[in-house]
């Protein structure tokens, strides 16, 4: 009788850590999902006061954090427009390849839109645009022709 009375209570422990966990589990899915939401609404509205109307979506809004612990957030989206494509064209031609078959859903030019959530110090959005490739690559990793094309394009975006 006690060996089963101990089985029974190791039985309820066991089943109240996994709730625990699942609860701690779908706490954070639905944080980013609502998180990921603000951010769209955001961006939308940034872009909406931008020139940027004619836009083919190349990669969706994704989140990003420098560390786990840093607290550095910030949310990434990438377009193409008829501007990028002949950016594209430019970058091709500076590498001697070919653009011929070279479309909006495939240039290697792409808009790059950073949102940065309200911090501590900035209590409101903040956002920047600019010119890059659709691979990511850090600073170190691009080559110079496309670090001056995003030094020269760079743009803060605001919500109106």
């Amino acid at each position: 009788m006690s060996s089963f009375l101990k089985a029974k209570t190791v039985t309820h422990y066991v089943l109240f850590a996994i709730i625990l966990i699942s609860s701690f589990c779908l706490y954070g899915y639905i944080k980013n999902r609502i998180e990921l939401n603000q951010a769209r609404t955001v961006l939308t509205t940034m872009l909406k006061s931008s020139p940027y109307d004619v836009r083919v979506l190349r990669n969706t809004i994704i989140k990003e954090e420098s560390g786990p612990f840093s607290g550095i957030i910030w949310y990434e989206y990438t377009f193409a427009t008829s501007q990028t494509l002949a950016e594209s064209k430019k970058y091709k031609k500076f590498l001697h390849q070919s653009s011929k078959n070279m479309t909006l859903k495939n240039c290697p030019i792409v808009y790059r839109v950073i949102v940065r959530p309200p911090t501590k110090r900035i209590k409101h959005w903040t956002g920047e645009i600019y010119l890059d490739t659709n691979q990511k690559l850090s600073a170190t990793g691009r080559s110079n022709y496309v670090q001056a094309l995003s030094d020269k394009s760079l743009r803060e975006l605001t919500i109106s």
